[in-house]
């Protein structure tokens, strides 16, 4: 059973990634936010001190690029395997329309002919670093996957990780399972399936559609519930703890005050953490209010201490 962390902007940081492991752990590999590859030789600040190694003692971490530059992508993936990677991953999956509107992310799959280019310049050149890739069925329509696995097959993926929806779907909607197992059984580079796990029952779903164990990635299911993994492991023997979760909140919370710029910084990291962790809580509609009038640390506070008062974990 491999369980990898999935890369969320502005949440899955090294910060939260070292938490997790010391509260919940079990992710076997743990992917990073992307680095953007753009025409400077150097990575941001806040990206170099996200992938350095001293940040992630004991993790299993992937970096993730995003790039349609294939010489931006191998000189950033070349920086990366001097921090001591051994692999690094490339983004074809995000749907944000500013990443789409440059070619970028998912607006990749779109363009083929460019990206079969892209490809055969960055395996031509990395051949000490692994390179996996996560990637959507398509820009528009799930049977793009089709001509895509034709292009991914041309090379050595270290491992091919596929989120079952287009970006013109974002996160909505139902996943579309028979393209994936298309996908699974077309290719000769190994599958990971990525989307919709937030329970056991998820899981185990995924692998009865698919017939055999694979590798899955969770992130929105991750975030919501950071036990996942180990409930998936033990086969549900384990239970979402609300005693550990309040630990594991104050913890993340204690490490983004120090080492955030001010308190409204925070606040706003917190609440992207609570866009999915809120819906473990029974009857949270009036603490979601409490939550989104929050501006001061202080009217934080009394939210989480409210909820974690008040408030049962829904059974899983």
């Amino acid at each position: 059973m491999q369980l990898y962390m999935a890369p969320m902007e502005g949440l899955t940081v090294h910060t939260y990634r070292n938490v997790f492991d010391a509260y919940y752990g079990g992710a076997d590999k743990l992917f990073t936010p992307f680095i953007a590859a753009e025409g400077s030789h150097k990575m941001k600040k806040r990206e170099i001190c996200d992938v350095t190694p001293e940040n992630n003692k004991g993790l299993n971490v992937v970096p993730q690029i995003i790039s349609n530059d294939a010489s931006n992508f191998i000189r950033f993936a070349r920086i990366i395997k001097e921090m001591g990677y051994e692999e690094v991953n490339l983004n074809l999956g995000c749907p944000s329309g500013t990443v789409v509107s440059k070619g970028k992310g998912s607006g990749f799959l779109g363009k083929k002919k460019q990206l079969d280019e892209f490809l055969h310049c960055i395996f031509s050149e990395l051949t000490d670093i692994n390179v996996s890739v996560k990637t959507r069925l398509g820009l528009k329509a799930p049977g793009e996957i089709e001509g895509l696995i034709a292009i991914f097959n041309r090379y050595p993926i270290y491992e091919l990780i596929i989120h079952p929806r287009v970006r013109e779907e974002y996160y909505n909607g139902k996943p579309h399972i028979e393209e994936f197992i298309f996908a699974m059984g077309a290719s000769v580079n190994p599958v990971c399936y990525n989307g919709d796990i937030n329970t056991s029952d998820d899981y185990d779903r995924i692998i009865q559609a698919c017939g055999r164990e694979l590798p899955v990635m969770a992130g929105r299911g991750l975030i919501r519930n950071p036990s996942l993994f180990n409930i998936i492991r033990s086969g549900k023997n384990a239970m979402t703890d609300k005693d550990t979760l309040r630990r594991f909140h104050d913890a993340v919370y204690s490490e983004y005050r120090c080492t955030m710029p001010g308190e409204r910084v925070v606040i706003l990291k917190m609440k992207e953490i609570w866009r999915y962790m809120i819906d473990l809580f029974e009857g949270n509609a009036e603490y979601a209010r409490l939550l989104k009038k929050s501006h001061i640390l202080t009217d934080y506070n009394i939210f989480v201490n409210r909820l974690f008062r008040e408030c049962e974990l829904k059974p899983e």
